[in-house]
C-alpha cells in the first residue's frame, strides 16, 4: 500500500514539474474542438469519413509523442531538483514529443484499431442481446440543441424503452470497464519495454499489460476504482454546475490535469511493478539480443575461432 501511495505522490510531482505535459494536451484538445463541429455538421458522407480518418491519425500522432514525453519524465524523475533543472528538463521534453511521433506512430495506430474493434464488438453484442435503440438515438440528435424538447421527449419514452436503455448502459459500463482494465498498462508496456517491431510490439504490449495487471491485481483494481471515482465526481460537479461559468471552467481545468495525472500514474506503476524478465517475445535478431552460449559451444563458427590459443591469453 505504501508503494501505491508513493506512486500517487510521484505522479503528482511529475505533472507539477513538467508543465509541458499538460500544455501539449491542452493544445491537442483545442485542435480537436475546432475539428469536431465540422465532423458533426458535415452533410457529405465522404467528407465526414475523410475528416474522421484525419482526426484519428491526428490523435494517434499526438498520443505517440505525448506518451514519449511522459515516459521520459517518469524515468528521469528525481526529487529535490532546483527550479533551473526543472525548467531545463521541461523544455527538453518537446524533442521527446517529436521523436516519439516518428518512433511509435505505427504501433499506436495498430493498438488504437484493436481497441476500437473491441468497443465495436461490445456494441454489436449489446445490440444482439438487448436490441437496438437507433430510433431513440436519432430522435435525441434532433433535440440535442433544444432542452425543453429533450425533456418532453424523455417523458414520452415508454417503460420498455427505458428498460432496454438501462440494461444496455449496465452492459456497456461493465464491458468498457473490463476493456479499460485489461488495457490499463498497454501504453506503458509499449513504451517501457524493448521494442520488437511495428506489427508485433502492440500485441506483445497487450500481453505484458495483462501480465502485470494480474500480477498486481489488487493494487490495479484499487487504483482503477479510485481513478474512476474521482473522475465521476469531477464529471458530476461539472454537470451539476453547468450554468455556472466559473465552476464549470475550474472543473474543466481539473479534469484536464487529472487526465494527464492518470497517464503519468499508470506509467509509474508499470515501471515500478513490471518483472525484470518481461521483454519482447520475438527472435533475437530483431531485438538485438545476442546470446553468448552458442559461440562458446560452436567456437568453429565464431569470429574469435581464427585466433586459436591467442584468444585465451
Amino acid at each position: 500500500m505504501s508503494d501505491t501511495v508513493n506512486s500517487f505522490k510521484k505522479a503528482f510531482n511529475i505533472v507539477k514539474d513538467n508543465p509541458f505535459i499538460t500544455l501539449y494536451f491542452v493544445l491537442y484538445l483545442i485542435v480537436l474542438f475546432l475539428i469536431v463541429p465540422f465532423l458533426i455538421a458535415g452533410r457529405n458522407m465522404l467528407f465526414a469519413m475523410i475528416l474522421g480518418v484525419l482526426m484519428l491519425l491526428l490523435t494517434c500522432a499526438f498520443i505517440s509523442g505525448w506518451f514519449n514525453m511522459i515516459k521520459t519524465s517518469t524515468l528521469n524523475f528525481k526529487e529535490n531538483k532546483t527550479p533551473e533543472q526543472k525548467l531545463e528538463e521541461a523544455v527538453k521534453l518537446k524533442n521527446d514529443f517529436f521523436s516519439g511521433v516518428s518512433e511509435y506512430i505505427l504501433p499506436v495506430i495498430t493498438g488504437t484499431i484493436v481497441v476500437i474493434a473491441l468497443f465495436y464488438l461490445h456494441s454489436y453484442l449489446s445490440d444482439l442481446i438487448f436490441g437496438k435503440i437507433d430510433e431513440v438515438i436519432y430522435d435525441l440528435s434532433k433535440h440535442a440543441n433544444d432542452t425543453e424538447a429533450l425533456k418532453n421527449y424523455f417523458v414520452t419514452l415508454p417503460e420498455s424503452t427505458w428498460a432496454v436503455i438501462f440494461k444496455k448502459s449496465i452492459f456497456s459500463y461493465i464491458a468498457c470497464s473490463f476493456i479499460t482494465l485489461f488495457f490499463l498498462y498497454w501504453s506503458a508496456a509499449l513504451y517501457l519495454n524493448k521494442n520488437c517491431g511495428v506489427i508485433s510490439a502492440p500485441f506483445i504490449a497487450i500481453l505484458n499489460s495483462i501480465k502485470v495487471m494480474f500480477k498486481n491485481f489488487f493494487q490495479t483494481a484499487f487504483v482503477f476504482i479510485i481513478l474512476m471515482a474521482v473522475n465521476f465526481v469531477l464529471i458530476s460537479i461539472q454537470a451539476y454546475f453547468m450554468e455556472n461559468v466559473v465552476i464549470s471552467f475550474i472543473t474543466m481545468i481539473l479534469r484536464i490535469y487529472f487526465a494527464a495525472y492518470i497517464v503519468v500514474l499508470i506509467f509509474d506503476l508499470y515501471e515500478a511493478n513490471k518483472p525484470e524478465n518481461i521483454e519482447c517475445e520475438c527472435s533475437p535478431c530483431i531485438c538485438g539480443q545476442i546470446t553468448t552460449e552458442e559461440p562458446a559451444a560452436n567456437g568453429e563458427n565464431s569470429d574469435n575461432s581464427n585466433n586459436g590459443p591467442d584468444s585465451i591469453g
